[in-house]
């Protein structure tokens, strides 16, 4: 090997996600590792189907917070002497409940998490400490100038009504009732399904059908998302003291299952979707006027979410923001050479790679795939397309999609 010489790139052609094929509602990863990991997910329980999302939100975070008969703390120490971990977590569309742990301990940390759940009676003092917490939290980051740009830029995307804009106050945490949150558990967590990442020798399905799930019912029917409100707005929020201010730019844009989704991934991440991408380039490295900027498309069933976030010095907010749209309009202007396409082509297909890099990874990204309910061969799809897209659909992009008069943009800080 000659250390002198960079090695051969060598072009990514395809992919194999190793994702299993179902058995009833368990999907099985097999592993050579010691340790499992047992994801829960209900689906229909997430934030986005609830007028009080905070119910959703609350009553996950708050699932293993006692029984009548074990307090948090006793439960917490049981798993602890297993060397098990729970991760709760209530997304858009679904609710899980994700278990690590030693394999030879898989269904006593399941036991212990199982009863949790079921007895769980969301103690009073348990849900003070939370409300009080969550009440300084949000005291906090009100005087914080992403915080508040965060917030804005979703309700100028989304509006007042819609769950993704949907912001907590003292009032609304304070209001928050533990007969609500069993109600939430009542009605949600129902008709799991299952992906379970370890050993091959254990018998998942034996161990979770010895619990009282259902594994062999079909997969529940989920239910249709909300549509967003698409506007284009201006928005300035002053957060006094601040000595930075926060910018965001954001819009809808169309869903994974559009033909323009993998030419749009694509444009964004020549724009700002890594570090080496132009917005980074031009305002970070080249001028100094942000320690970081970058833009994203985050995916949802119907509809996906493009911004860009940024956070600078409070003079030059209009700087940035007049360089931010300066990169915008020279995508829509002049054809992206074709080392940059390929440098940004193989970036974008070799993270991919690396999310299906071992069986957790799989298991994340499987996870993901279900709760969008992508079509099969998505990713194979993924793949042919990235290696085949062309300077023209970059610039068509640009010129289709990110038009700077429908770009919603805020400002939080010293405004």
């Amino acid at each position: 090997m000659n250390r002198k010489d960079a090695p051969e790139i060598q072009i990514i052609d395809k992919i194999h996600t190793g994702f299993p094929e179902r058995n009833g509602r368990i999907f099985r990863i097999d592993s050579e590792e010691a340790v499992f990991k047992l994801e829960i997910i209900y689906p229909n329980a997430g934030y986005g189907i609830y007028k009080n999302k905070f119910h959703a939100l609350y009553g996950m975070d708050l699932l293993l917070s006692g029984t009548a008969d074990q307090s948090a703390s006793e439960i917490s120490e049981s798993l602890d002497q297993l060397g098990s971990f729970v991760f709760k977590n209530c997304d858009y569309y679904n609710a899980s409940i994700t278990i690590y742990g030693l394999s030879e301990h898989l269904e006593n940390t399941l036991k212990i998490v199982h009863n949790s759940i079921e007895k769980c009676i969301y103690v009073d003092n348990e849900l003070t400490v939370y409300k009080n917490r969550k009440i300084s939290e949000l005291n906090i980051n009100l005087n914080k100038t992403n915080f508040q740009a965060n917030r804005a830029i979703n309700d100028l995307i989304f509006g007042d009504n819609h769950p993704y804009s949907q912001k907590s106050d003292e009032k609304l945490i304070q209001s928050i009732q533990n007969s609500e949150l069993l109600e939430f558990k009542k009605n949600a967590l129902t008709e799991p399904y299952f992906i379970y990442t370890g050993p091959k020798e254990t018998t998942i399905e034996n161990t979770i059908a010895s619990f009282g799930f259902d594994i062999r019912g079909e997969m529940p029917i989920v239910i249709e998302e909300k549509a967003p409100v698409i506007a284009c707005s201006r928005k300035l929020i002053p957060v006094g003291g601040s000595t930075q201010n926060s910018i965001r730019f954001g819009k809808i844009l169309p869903s994974r299952q559009d033909p323009d989704y993998f030419s749009l991934s694509l444009m964004n991440l020549v724009l700002g979707g890594f570090f080496g991408s132009r917005l980074m380039k031009n305002i970070r490295e080249e001028k100094g006027l942000t320690y970081g900027i970058h833009s994203s498309i985050t995916p949802f069933k119907k509809f996906s979410l493009f911004k860009i976030s940024s956070e600078c010095n409070n003079e030059l907010s209009e700087t940035v923001k007049n360089e931010i749209e300066k990169e915008i309009i020279q995508l829509q202007t002049d054809l992206i050479s074709d080392e940059e396409l390929t440098i940004a082509r193989n970036y974008m297909l070799g993270s991919l790679l690396r999310n299906f890099d071992g069986a957790f990874n799989i298991s994340e990204r499987l996870k993901a795939y279900l709760e969008l309910e992508t079509e099969q061969g998505y990713y194979e799809r993924y793949f042919l397309a990235i290696n085949q897209i062309t300077p023209e659909q970059i610039r068509a992009c640009a010129n289709n999609y990110l038009d700077i008069k429908t770009l919603n943009y805020c400002v939080a800080g010293e405004v």
